[in-house]
């Protein structure tokens, strides 16, 4: 397993300047009147900060994407390739699970994805997405345990360390930890703490056992966005050198937290994308150097779910 370093966190925001929004940040008092920096990614196209590593691993492959590339997502990612394929004129076949949203169809489609529709869950649809790129000899683009993916994550948190220099301590929700795997290679020496669901715990749970293990059962409301099931041999290797801990918090948390970023901002979070500030609002991060710089990493829910 090649090692990475900043250096490819500066290759991939070299690649992908062009084609990405550098997102604003907001000084404020947060939760507990303690400072906090927001990094808002929401507002980067395709909705969250997965546009940059699907730009960044696209970039790469150059000329041996030109006949398509394969993924499997029925959330972020796969809206991230989709915008990817279509500022690069690439074709992109997304296969979702069954059980996917029909907004988030619409939205894949939207983006110029060739979507198919897989019986089962996410495994179920990856297996296949995995089948047909070696079939037809696609690339296929894993959402996140992937060193060029990686790398295009970790230029949100170069950009966000340039915007907010001040900054202490950098909180990143965690998936399947291809932020927090960039984050901890942008970092510059700065502490980077991970946070995930209760329920969806999986980066958490390598840390304990000392390696990527399968979690059998995802059970939170933030799923659709923090619900890998296993943490990737890449993710886990970098992560487990670079993050200072992987912290959890409640679903409850994740509501109060997207209700707080509307209330005050009027800025609307997915549930995952509220994990740091649900940490923040809870204390967990009470005792790390300040100010706390979190990141808010996407806007993509649907609009009746966020009202209800």
């Amino acid at each position: 397993m090649n090692k990475m370093s900043a250096a490819d966190i500066d290759a991939a925001h070299a690649r992908i300047l062009k084609w990405i929004r550098i997102t604003p940040v907001i000084r404020m008092q947060g939760p507990g009147a303690r400072p906090v920096v927001l990094k808002l990614e929401g507002l980067q196209r395709s909705g969250s900060f997965k546009l940059r590593g699907a730009l960044n691993k696209l970039l790469v492959l150059g000329s041996k994407a030109h006949a398509g590339v394969v993924t499997a997502s029925g959330g972020n990612h796969g809206l991230g390739v989709s915008w990817a394929g279509w500022l690069l004129d690439v074709k992109v076949h997304v296969f979702v699970p069954g059980n996917t949203p029909t907004f988030k169809i619409d939205a894949l489609e939207r983006g110029n994805a060739i979507v198919r529709k897989v019986d089962g869950n996410y495994a179920d649809a990856e297996r296949e997405a995995r089948r047909a790129a070696e079939e037809h000899g696609l690339p296929y683009i894993h959402a996140y345990d992937d060193p060029d993916v990686i790398a295009g994550q970790g230029t949100l948190i170069r950009e966000f360390l340039s915007q907010a220099p001040e900054i202490g301590t950098t909180v990143v929700a965690i998936g399947g930890g291809g932020l927090a795997s960039g984050a901890s290679l942008a970092a510059d020496g700065r502490r980077i703490v991970g946070v995930e669901p209760i329920g969806a715990a999986t980066m958490h749970a390598a840390f304990e056992a000392g390696g990527p293990v399968h979690i059998g059962h995802i059970n939170s409301i933030a799923a659709d966005s923090l619900g890998a099931a296993m943490a990737g041999g890449y993710t886990y290797d970098i992560c487990s050198r670079g993050i200072d801990r992987v912290e959890l918090v409640s679903d409850s948390s994740l509501i109060k937290a997207q209700k707080w970023l509307w209330d005050h901002l009027r800025f609307v979070s997915e549930l995952g994308a509220a994990a740091g500030l649900a940490a923040l609002t809870n204390g967990i991060l009470d005792q790390d150097p300040g100010p706390i710089g979190i990141v808010v990493c996407g806007s993509n829910v649907h609009p009746k779910k966020f009202i209800s």
